[in-house]
């Protein structure tokens, strides 16, 4: 799994440096387009073929990696060190590119030039020459502005890696804002359902068996089921119904009443969810006060419906799992969200 994220990440980094030269190359092309028109349209005549700036093209192209490539190697180093680094590779690159690279370029001229030109028509190839200072300062303002180029995408890789942990670390955030929301093995419920069942025990011995049944359901939910990721929906809602029996048990009426309005589809959703809503919405009000909680379904979310004596409007938060509280006639209405389960 870490060698599957690793090599990830390495084809992420490749595709994003592919983009970066795919668009130096966009802007290399548009410049030598420039000097072509500014050259042969606006002088006395024609100084310059096309095939000559497709050449130059071509190798200014090419020759970015090799700065790219020792700039990419200097980062590593502090600031003062880049800049003499970069300073002597300049040096070195510049002595390759009014030697070597400009009879590399004059040849591949004069052979593109016999393939799309006759002999009357072809011109002899005008290279570089490092006695002219204009050209030293342009290649000079050319290397910089390679550099440049360079330097701009690294700060946005590095800001686009830093925008996605930052990311990440909010989603994850979240789950665990959400994982708290959710009930959770709350000694105060076992405590309060323990001290109903020995209640119940020494008064009616024989209606024992159905709290204590129900109790394992909720556990055996809590403990195995709760731990995916998302559950059946017709599992939470029985849980939920389970839940409000034990709690209707410890009061010794019905405090709880639990209405759903339809038949629960063959969709899931994150599980404890409705008896989180349970704890916030009602328990943080008034416990003794009776509550109507009314569940309705559409394809892609749940409403719950609480009526009962409102302290204050509950805030849930949590804006990925649940709406606002919305105020309905006779109460508030929650929505959580629904999702179809997954096809193999």
């Amino acid at each position: 799994m870490q060698i599957d994220t690793r090599v990830t990440a390495q084809i992420k980094k490749r595709s994003y440096w592919l983009k970066v030269f795919l668009a130096y190359a966009a802007v290399e092309a548009c410049i030598q387009l420039l000097l072509w028109l500014v050259l042969n349209h606006f002088g006395g005549s024609p100084i310059s073929i096309l095939e000559f700036h497709v050449v130059m093209w071509v190798f200014q192209c090419l020759l970015a990696w090799p700065i790219w490539l020792v700039a990419w190697k200097a980062t590593r180093y502090p600031v003062l060190a880049q800049v003499i680094i970069n300073l002597a590779f300049y040096v070195v690159y510049s002595f390759a590119w009014f030697g070597p690279v400009q009879d590399g370029i004059a040849f591949c001229f004069d052979q593109l030039q016999q393939l799309t030109r006759a002999p009357g028509n072809r011109i002899t190839p005008y290279v570089d020459r490092a006695d002219q200072y204009w050209i030293l300062n342009y290649q000079l303002l050319k290397h910089g502005f390679r550099l440049g180029w360079f330097f701009l995408a690294l700060y946005f890789y590095h800001y686009l890696l830093a925008e996605k942990k930052r990311m990440q670390l909010a989603l994850a955030n979240k789950e665990l804002q959400l994982d708290a929301f959710k009930w959770r093995l709350n000694p105060g419920f076992y405590l309060n359902t323990i001290s109903y069942l020995q209640r119940i025990a020494r008064q009616k011995p024989r209606l024992a068996s159905q709290p204590i049944l129900k109790l394992a359901d909720v556990m055996e939910y809590v403990i195995y089921e709760a731990k995916e990721k998302e559950v059946w929906l017709l599992r939470e809602v029985h849980f939920l119904q389970q839940y409000l029996q034990l709690l209707n048990g410890q009061h010794g009426s019905t405090i709880f009443t639990l209405e759903v309005q339809g038949k629960p589809g063959e969709q899931k959703m994150q599980p404890l969810l409705l008896t989180g809503l349970v704890d916030k919405v009602c328990l943080v009000n008034d416990q003794n006060s009776e509550w109507r909680i009314s569940l309705s379904f559409s394809a892609e979310e749940l409403t719950a419906e609480f009526t009962g004596q409102f302290n204050n409007m509950p805030d849930l938060g949590f804006e990925q799992a649940f709406s606002t509280p919305e105020r309905t006639p006779t109460g508030i209405a929650v929505k959580i969200k629904l999702h179809a389960p997954q096809r193999s």
